[in-house]
């Protein structure tokens, strides 16, 4: 019964949408749309390896849009986490709750927008902003935000307003969002995000977030995180990576950390050839960490792609990052401070997007 109660949620949302569609037909988008990524994996946590099936960020969502007038707009999303494993943890999306095909809330929000851009209330991304700029292992293992989410800045955070601009002169477009402290004094959230994409193959992108950590006890710093993306493409090949650099990191004064990446990939046919490395370089005394990840992808089609992927993170004594984590499901932590963990996959991700009215 509880996966039943669990759907209860998406199963109102559709009907309500639909509700007002069966009226308004002509002025209303309605899409449901998803995503079906399982994995076979064999992940080592440095002293002992075994095998898992993995769900990966899978989800299921339904979005509507409906023209106002005057050249005004509003839209909603629903987007929940899907564990297809059925255990409804450890899937990629964050926590939840055991034995559940629905595991925890995505992007989530209604928006209003027009010619002035689009203003946004719900639950949004943060580091998400710039962590998927470019990332040749998105939800795979290898993922960079095993690295660069070890700091701790929320993938999305709840109770989010933002403004995104339309896109402007030159391929510009800018993102500001904001978290109220609602309720706790100086637990106030900003990020920032900018874009430039002209077509031309190159994008960059320039991220910027302060985390309000509160006042519990002592006082603490406002945690702090910037960081730049780029990319190329041209034919067949891609080349990019980013830099992000935390500052006070969990409100401590002087705890910093500066991470970057560096990848590339070729792909000739169906077949897509990657390679990525990605580093964390802490202040703190032998707590740095290097991953490597390399993969190859094949699309049997536009919405479906198997592939293989290995991924091995180096920790120094002190350090304990995972090669798994961010993003994909069955999770495996180091057996200790200091292992090596590894993990090779094979999965299949299959994407949906179906129109319901137009």
């Amino acid at each position: 019964m509880r996966l039943i109660h669990s759907s209860y949620p998406l199963t109102i949302a559709v009907a309500t949408i639909m509700s007002i569609g069966s009226h308004t037909a002509q002025a209303l988008d309605l899409d449901i749309y998803g995503v079906a990524h399982l994995s076979l994996d064999n992940n080592d946590d440095g002293n002992n390896s075994q095998g898992y099936i993995a769900s990966n960020s899978s989800r299921l969502g339904v979005r509507a849009k409906h023209e106002l007038g005057n050249g005004l707009n509003v839209a909603a999303q629903y987007e929940s986490g899907v564990d297809l494993t059925g255990r409804g943890t450890n899937d990629g999306n964050g926590p939840g709750t055991s034995n559940n095909l629905f595991s925890t809330s995505r992007d989530a929000f209604v928006s209003l927008g027009g010619g002035f851009g689009t203003i946004s209330a719900g639950r949004l991304g943060v580091l998400n902003q710039w962590v998927y700029d470019y990332n040749l292992f998105a939800d795979q293992v290898g993922d960079l935000g095993n690295l660069w989410g070890g700091t701790g800045i929320p993938g999305r955070d709840n109770g989010m307003i933002a403004y995104t601009t339309p896109k402007l002169g030159m391929g510009l477009k800018g993102f500001v969002g904001y978290v109220p402290e609602s309720g706790t004094n100086n637990a106030d959230k900003v990020v920032l995000k900018g874009d430039f994409d002209n077509g031309s193959g190159i994008k960059l992108g320039l991220g910027y977030s302060s985390l309000g950590n509160g006042n519990f006890g002592p006082t603490l710093e406002d945690q702090t995180a910037f960081a730049i993306t780029g990319s190329y493409a041209a034919g067949p090949f891609s080349v990019g990576g980013g830099y992000q650099s935390d500052s006070d990191v969990a409100g401590i004064n002087g705890a910093d950390v500066d991470s970057y990446t560096l990848g590339g990939s070729y792909k000739f046919g169906r077949t897509t050839l990657k390679a990525q490395y990605t580093n964390s370089d802490a202040d703190a005394l032998n707590a740095d960490a290097d991953m490597i990840a390399a993969g190859v992808d094949y699309a049997l089609n536009k919405s479906t792609t198997v592939y293989a992927a290995y991924a091995s993170t180096t920790n120094d004594p002190a350090a304990a990052f995972t090669a798994n984590n961010y993003g994909h499901g069955q999770a495996v932590n180091p057996a200790s401070a200091g292992e090596d963990p590894s993990s090779f996959s094979v999965g299949l991700v299959y994407k949906f997007d179906a129109p319901i009215l137009k």
